[in-house]
């Protein structure tokens, strides 16, 4: 008989929190499970670790391949899903042993092609995620009851209908790159006819240094790629026009923006140069006409920062907006070169105050 749920594990040097990891899944109070374990050509003793809990429990099953990058590994277990139910569960992080049942019967109870639950982050310290919108329906169905879910794109946020999943090709980006999951996360929450909301953190979700995800360099300029594939399923499904604005507004507020902040000085300037090269008519119609509701002052100067920055608009952003949300002023001043933070801030600085100073009103 097919097991209940599949949970796909891709694995890859995380050592030192697999055991806890397989623990979390193997003690599931829910038993009627297939692990997959997928080694994305680890160096560690992460291969040793999955065959010592192979050896012990015949519900887990190892599949090796050279290292590809998460995306690559978790596409590697599609050929092996038998479970009605499918998740995705990142190695360095742990699940609730209730997980699966409580997942289950909220998918069984809904009928939904997902579920969609909470988490609680740790970085270092727990953070749990906010709980859903109490006056949206608890079964989602519209593109406006869906936007919320929009920007939790980590595949261990969603229990899937594995029928769904595979019927609708919904995969991961191939490669080393970061958010291989933003692809398959819109596909299936856009082509989801009912998306069920479990208001539970059941999830723990680890963010260690030195993961692919927080080592920024260059290579996280592929999310500029990203929403281009996104934009194309988009077209190809007919739902772009449906989902056009709330696209659009993630992909300008929350990526593009979050991206730019998290990125060190220097890799800045170029990246708002793809930025400007990538930024489309229809980008530009939606930041010109978009409510000050969608579009607050932080965002706006963002965006100006985009179309017209000059030499001066990382300057003049940081600036602004720190002076808006209430952030240290200099924090981008203190950065700069000293050559140019005296002939720009200290000279003019020091020739107004000589003027005060000199005023025939305080003599």
């Amino acid at each position: 008989m097919p097991p209940e749920i599949s949970i796909v594990i891709p694995v890859y040097n995380v050592e030192q929190y697999l055991r806890e990891c397989l623990d979390s899944v193997i003690n599931q109070t829910m038993r009627d499970i297939q692990i997959i374990c997928v080694d994305d050509g680890s160096t560690d003793g992460s291969p040793a670790i999955l065959e010592e809990y192979a050896a012990r429990d015949p519900r887990i099953e190892i599949i090796r391949q050279q290292n590809r990058g998460g995306g690559s590994a978790r596409n590697a277990a599609y050929p092996r899903i038998r479970g009605k139910y499918t998740f995705f569960v990142d190695p360095d992080d742990w699940i609730d042993l209730d997980l699966c049942r409580l997942c289950a019967d909220k998918t069984e109870a809904t009928g939904a092609d997902f579920v969609v639950l909470r988490f609680i982050e740790y970085n270092p310290d727990p953070r749990c995620s906010p709980a859903f919108d109490p006056s949206l329906p608890e079964i989602r169905r519209t593109p406006e009851e869906k936007d919320e879910i929009f920007p939790l794109t980590g595949t261990w946020s969603k229990f899937w209908q594995s029928g769904f999943l595979l019927s609708n090709n919904i995969r991961f980006s191939e490669g080393k790159r970061p958010a291989n999951d933003m692809l398959p996360a819109w596909k299936g929450t856009v082509l989801a006819k009912r998306i069920a909301v479990l208001d539970q953190p059941l999830y723990h979700y680890r963010i260690r240094r030195g993961s692919y995800l927080q080592t920024i360099n260059e290579k996280h300029f592929i999310i500029i790629e990203t929403f281009h594939e996104i934009e194309k399923m988009l077209h190809e499904t007919g739902l772009y026009e449906s989902y056009k604005n709330i696209f659009i507004q993630w992909k300008l507020i929350w990526f593009y923006r979050y991206h730019y902040c998290r990125y060190p000085r220097l890799l800045r300037p170029r990246f708002i140069q793809l930025l400007r090269r990538n930024l489309t008519k229809a980008d530009r119609e939606f930041c010109r006409n978009a409510s000050p509701e969608i579009f607050d002052k932080d965002i706006r100067n963002f965006y100006l920062l985009l179309v017209d920055g000059g030499r001066f608009g990382p300057l003049k952003y940081h600036f602004i907006n720190d002076c808006i949300t209430g952030k240290d002023v200099f924090f981008e001043l203190v950065k700069w070169p000293e050559r140019l933070l005296r002939r720009h801030i200290i000279k003019p600085l020091k020739s107004f105050l000589m003027a005060v100073i000199q005023s025939p009103d305080l003599r």
